[in-house]
């Protein structure tokens, strides 16, 4: 596996050494900045789904440094509710909910390989924080907050939370990855993906190249959230 991260990691820098160096833009208040560019996307030893690994290319864009809060979501949705001391925990939505969220905040969900790149950088690193595993990293619990992490890791780009707290959704149908000839039933236009694993996942599941699914109208009884993308005009 070592041999195969770094044969890509010299096949992402030759591929953007003949690229302009990106201009860094100031993010909005609460996002943080991903540069465009190439990245190494998948995983060779993952679950069927993560194969084959490959090299991805996205555009500039922001991305929420945390997922969307209950408060926030409130200011969207005055009708929801959540207890008062759980203003600052990670939302729970449908996938339909939450795209309603970004239209009105004047942002979008991220594609997968905009929410992978977010997580992971351009190294191809097993969890945002790197190749080793470690529970300080983590938010378990759904009774604590946002980012509450004891060793509060970011993700290469300044993200928190892309491993834990509430799974995210992203804007793609589950489909297979260009080349993977692996066949699932599941695959087509019936569920929206998720990323980052929750609570009650091992540790397998929060790797930054997992990838499960369940339909666009309901939560499936997952502790399902999101975060937001803005592009770059």
């Amino acid at each position: 596996m070592k041999t195969l991260l770094i044969f890509l990691s010299v096949c992402v820098t030759a591929t953007m050494a003949g690229e302009p160096q990106n201009v860094h833009h100031a993010p909005p208040k609460g996002m943080v900045f991903v540069p465009a560019g190439n990245f190494i996307m998948g995983s060779k030893y993952g679950d069927p789904d993560e194969k084959p690994q490959h090299i991805a290319d996205t555009k500039a864009y922001f991305i929420d440094k945390y997922e969307v809060s209950n408060s926030e979501y409130a200011e969207f949705n005055p009708d929801f509710t959540y207890p008062k001391e759980k203003e600052n925990n990670s939302v729970i939505v449908t996938w339909e909910q939450a795209k309603a969220y970004a239209v009105w905040v004047g942002k979008r969900l991220p594609t997968e390989k905009e929410w992978e790149k977010a997580a992971r950088g351009t190294d191809g690193r097993i969890f945002p924080w790197g190749n080793t595993y470690d529970n300080t990293f983590v938010v378990w619990d759904l009774r604590y907050p946002r980012g509450s992490a004891i060793a509060k890791p970011e993700s290469p780009y300044g993200c928190f939370d892309m491993a834990g707290s509430v799974w995210e959704w992203t804007a793609d149908w589950y489909k297979p990855y260009p080349g993977n000839d692996i066949p699932m039933e599941q695959y087509g236009e019936q569920y929206k993906v998720m990323r980052g694993g929750s609570n009650f996942c091992n540790y397998s599941f929060l790797r930054t190249t997992h990838r499960y699914y369940i339909p666009p109208n309901t939560t499936g009884r997952y502790p399902v959230g999101f975060r937001c993308v803005k592009d770059i005009e």
